[in-house]
């Protein structure tokens, strides 16, 4: 047995893996809210995780949903709007890759705008009759603390069991919060941090963004 392995024995550790978090975490999500669906890759993945869970997918870019429309076959609710802290419109910030559209200005520029419907998590809840999300996931580019804002009912009436959030150490748009703030705001509404994942150095070798899991405090 390796020295590794012989720690992780005595200790109790294990690395951190999104999907077998999830899993142990979560085995049982019946509706998952997929906000910044972009394509469907994360939508396909939960399906794999979890073949009868209730799928909602939310992408606000014309492009993009067209291929998220049609990427799973049964409970799966495509929405063409961003969720936001409103219902109404705003500017879409169109990038060169659409996984990088945001509400948010990009600190470089984008190449256009668009106008896109957006809502609220608490609205299509109430609109849909969603009693309970157990996975809100967050990839929004920036805008996370609106999706989060848009949710302040959903949250204080305990009903989000877990969000799976990609989070930033260093600023891509304008305006953006930091890993610091979103931890605060989420802890602050009853959750605490599971796991980080998948983290990413940006060209100056500083730790830019990765993904962070975190589950509703039952105790």
């Amino acid at each position: 047995m390796s020295l590794r392995s012989k720690v992780r024995k005595i200790l109790g550790v294990r690395s951190f893996n999104s999907d077998d978090d999830h899993l142990r975490m979560i085995p049982n999500a019946a509706t998952i809210f997929d906000v910044g669906a972009n394509v469907g890759q994360t939508a396909k993945n939960y399906r794999r995780l979890y073949p009868q869970a209730n799928i909602w997918s939310f992408e606000p870019a014309p492009e993009p949903f067209k291929e998220l429309e049609h990427c799973l076959s049964y409970k799966f609710t495509p929405m063409r709007l961003a969720l936001s802290d409103l219902k109404g419109s705003a500017q879409l910030n169109i990038g060169d890759e659409s996984y990088t559209n945001s509400l948010l200005v990009r600190g470089n520029g984008a190449r256009r705008t668009i106008d896109v419907a957006t809502d609220t998590v608490d609205n299509i809840c109430s609109s849909y009759r969603v009693h309970e999300i157990d996975i809100l996931k967050i990839d929004v580019e920036g805008a996370e603390t609106r999706v989060l804002n848009g949710a302040v009912e959903t949250f204080s009436r305990r009903a989000i069991k877990a969000v799976f959030i990609e989070v930033y150490f260093t600023p891509a748009y304008r305006d953006m919060p930091l890993f610091s703030a979103l931890d605060d705001h989420l802890k602050s509404s009853g959750f605490y941090l599971h796991g980080l994942y998948s983290f990413f150095r940006g060209h100056n070798e500083r730790l830019s963004f990765g993904n962070a899991l975190y589950l509703l405090d039952k105790g």
